[in-house]
């Protein structure tokens, strides 16, 4: 459970670097839409038809990092330092 967090919590690592150069480009938008949809799914799985703790639970906070970095994505978007103003 706590590995499942933690793989989809780590592109939050970017967390620093994307508000400081307020670019999301480090960010893999890829990931972070199949983690958003899978949590997704599994969530309502766990919680709905299974009511298992051990599979909403990581999914839920799966869902919670997804959210945030689609909102730093949606924030920040993929500029490059050179595209930000001075």
């Amino acid at each position: 459970v706590a590995f499942c967090i933690i793989l989809f919590a780590s592109p939050l690592v970017a967390l620093k670097h994307v508000i400081l150069t307020k670019s999301a480009a480090s960010i893999p938008l890829p990931f972070t839409v199949a983690c958003f949809f899978n949590c997704a799914a599994w969530s309502v799985v766990g919680l709905w038809i299974m009511s298992d703790f051990n599979i909403y639970f990581p999914n839920l906070m799966g869902l919670s990092c997804a959210v945030a970095q689609l909102a730093l994505k949606a924030a920040y978007g993929d500029k490059a330092k050179e595209d930000l103003p001075k």
